[in-house]
Formats: C-alpha cells, sequence, structure tokens
C-alpha cells in the first residue's frame, strides 16, 4: 500500500510539472513571450492545483488520515489561497498589456497575498500534520503551485519600463 502511495505521488507530481510545461510557455503564435499571458495561465494553473489539493485533503479525510480539527485548518487556509488567487487570475486576465507603476503596485500586493497563503497552507497547515504520507501527498501539491509562482513573480517583479 505505502509504494502504491509513493507512486501515486510521484505520478501527480510528474503529470502536474509536465501541464506547467505546456501551459505557461506564453509564447505567441510567431514565437515571441508574452510574460502577462504566462502569467495569467500559471495563476489557472495554480486553481487548478488549489482544487486538486482540495480533492486530496477530502479522500485523506475520508480514510481517517486527517482529524477533523486538522481538515477544517487546512479548509480554512485553501479558502484563503483560492480567494487570493482568484483575484489574481482576475487582475491578469483584465490586462491588455505590462502594467504602469500603479498597476504594479497592486499586482504586488496580491501576489504578497497569495504567497502569503501559500506559506501558511505550508507551514501552519501540511507541514504540521500528523500523517506522513498526507503531509507529502500535499506537499507535492505545493511544489507544484511554486513554480507556477514562480512564473507569476517574475511578471509582478518585473521593471515597468525596461
Amino acid at each position: 500500500m505505502r509504494s502504491r502511495n509513493i507512486s501515486t505521488v510521484g505520478l501527480v507530481l510528474v503529470l502536474s510539472l509536465a501541464s506547467l510545461s505546456f501551459k505557461c510557455g506564453g509564447s505567441e503564435p510567431d514565437g515571441t513571450s508574452n510574460p502577462l499571458r504566462a502569467s495569467a495561465r500559471a495563476a489557472d494553473a495554480i486553481a487548478k492545483s488549489i482544487g486538486e489539493m482540495n480533492n486530496v485533503k477530502r479522500e485523506l479525510a475520508r480514510q481517517g488520515k486527517l482529524t477533523s480539527a486538522e481538515e477544517l485548518k487546512l479548509t480554512q487556509q485553501l479558502l484563503r489561497l483560492n480567494s487570493a488567487d482568484k483575484a489574481l487570475v482576475t487582475r491578469l486576465k483584465s490586462m491588455n498589456s505590462a502594467p504602469d507603476t500603479a498597476g504594479r503596485a497592486q499586482l504586488l500586493t496580491m501576489f504578497n497575498e497569495l504567497t502569503a497563503a501559500l506559506d501558511d497552507l505550508n507551514t501552519n497547515g501540511v507541514l504540521g500534520l500528523s500523517d506522513e504520507g498526507a503531509r507529502s501527498r500535499l506537499s507535492t501539491i505545493i511544489t507544484t503551485i511554486r513554480g507556477s509562482v514562480q512564473i507569476i513573480q517574475a511578471f509582478a517583479s518585473a521593471d515597468a519600463n525596461p
């Protein structure tokens, strides 16, 4: 049973990272790179990963690998992360070009809330779980989310006037 869980975690990680390589390329048909588009796709990938994490959390709770207190805490932290991601997705999709200074400040504030929510979920939620297998499965998804966060960070912190 343990090797099956390890195989499942490995498969989820490989598939998640592979999907990021396709979704977050951000290239235009002419082959040029579009950082705004790549960021919007990365934020969408985060939303999908949050949904997957929620499904895994429910499955783990059903299997008795999470206490009700752990499940409640994870649910609250996932809600915070999901809200931050939704706001960022909406903002990125509403943009037609790189933001001006004020828009970049707003984007950075949204990005900072997303990373704070992710760090809280990891530090105070996932890493505090009593079941090692549950911790491992959820940590794998957090690693995938961090890959998408790096794409958004590059865009959000880029100089407005290169």
